[in-house]
């Protein structure tokens, strides 16, 4: 999910490690007002600076953190220190809420579930100021256009408040982000555990450890990030207003159910591993069961035709005329009857033991019951 980038060892702080070719960064501004907005798609490094206009609040999105010379102008124009730079350039860091001199500076993990099922996740870095937003990640963030579009609408309650509600916009875009990937989740386990009880296989192993991992994952991101979010909207030097503060502490509580489910399918990925082996076991033992009938049943058949095949001369029954017949009739008898006797155990076919009476008298197959996951869009709606 993430390909980790930290300086050597001994290094300086605030030291930054950028990638081998830097690529350059996109930039795009919005301004807006109650009254307007303004949108630069290609914006340059010389856009990028704390706005004057008070009146006037300012989004800055920054598409690519392997550009140098815009995270120095960065670091210039809004007076950044060099270990809040290297958070930024050095992905992935623990998700984290600080209060900076005159801003706000929170990291965020954004996951994202693409069209192949592999999962993808970016750090997304937020600076809040008093009129301004500026957002840095180092791939195209496609989500946020939801929040652009928001502002695009002049009804749009984010055009009506200031910076700190799209600070939070953006934050509960990156939590809602996790819900289609707790659906895939529970449908990846949902189909796992059915192939554990029908047909375990050594992939299957394989696949259920891939899932944990990727469940481990999501879990480094969420639990922190639920703490920064709950800072943010608690401390007192922030930046977030108190009419702000109470949606943020509602995506906070969308972040703690989003922990709570990834405990559970992590609990129940681990709990796939005793199912696959009962399977596995159960399985092993269905087979050594048919090979215990087969033999059990051909050891007295061999032993009869062994007595008469053992040809010595004063055996008066190989003389009789019926002695074949009777000696088949007898081999298939014993073999009926063992047949019979193992049905009756329940080693085959309907058992005693896997029936119940009900109230009436009849008798029904037992049913076996699982443990259904529980369906995340229930857990949306109910926040």
């Amino acid at each position: 999910m993430f390909r980790k980038r930290n300086p050597h060892a001994g290094a300086c702080p605030g030291t930054l490690v950028f990638e081998n070719r830097p690529c350059e960064a996109e930039i795009r501004i919005v301004r807006y007002s109650p009254g307007g907005l303004t949108e630069l798609r290609d914006a340059t490094v010389e856009d990028i600076r704390i706005p004057a206009n008070r009146g006037e609040q300012v989004w800055i999105d920054i598409s690519g953190t392997e550009d140098p010379e815009v995270i120095r102008v960065l670091a210039e124009r809004f007076r950044l220190s060099p270990l809040t730079v290297e958070a930024i350039v050095n992905v992935p860091q623990r998700p984290t809420a600080e209060v900076l001199e005159g801003s706000n500076f929170l990291i965020l993990h954004a996951l994202e579930l693409l069209s192949d099922g592999k999962l993808r996740s970016d750090q997304l870095s937020l600076l809040l100021g008093p009129n301004y937003v500026v957002t840095l990640h180092s791939k195209d963030a496609q989500y946020l256009e939801a929040v652009r579009n928001r502002l695009r609408r002049q009804d749009s309650r984010l055009r009506q408040n200031g910076s700190d509600y799209l600070a939070y916009a953006v934050a509960d875009l990156v939590v809602d982000g996790y819900y289609p990937v707790l659906e895939w989740f529970g449908e990846e386990l949902e189909r796992l555990e059915d192939e554990a009880l029908e047909n375990p296989q050594p992939e299957l192993l394989r696949a259920i450890h891939a899932l944990r991992t990727e469940l481990i994952r999501a879990r480094r991101s969420s639990w922190p990030m639920r703490e920064a979010l709950e800072s943010m909207s608690s401390d007192e030097a922030s930046l977030i207003s108190k009419k702000t503060a109470v949606f943020m502490r509602d995506t906070v509580s969308h972040c703690a159910q989003i922990v709570d489910v990834i405990e559970m399918y992590r609990e129940s990925a681990g709990a796939l591993v005793s199912t696959y082996m009962s399977s596995l076991s159960h399985r092993s033992n269905e087979i050594m069961k048919v090979l215990t009938m087969m033999s059990s049943v051909f050891v007295p058949l061999t032993f009869i035709a062994g007595i008469y095949g053992m040809n010595f001369k004063n055996m008066p029954e190989l003389q009789y005329d019926w002695s074949y017949p009777i000696a088949l009739g007898v081999m298939i008898s014993t073999a009926a009857l063992m047949l019979l006797y193992f049905r009756r155990l329940g080693w085959f076919g309907p058992s005693t033991l896997a029936t119940k009476k009900t109230p009436g008298g009849a008798v029904e197959p037992e049913q076996h019951h699982t443990v259904v996951l529980e369906d995340t869009h229930q857990i949306r709606n109910a926040a």
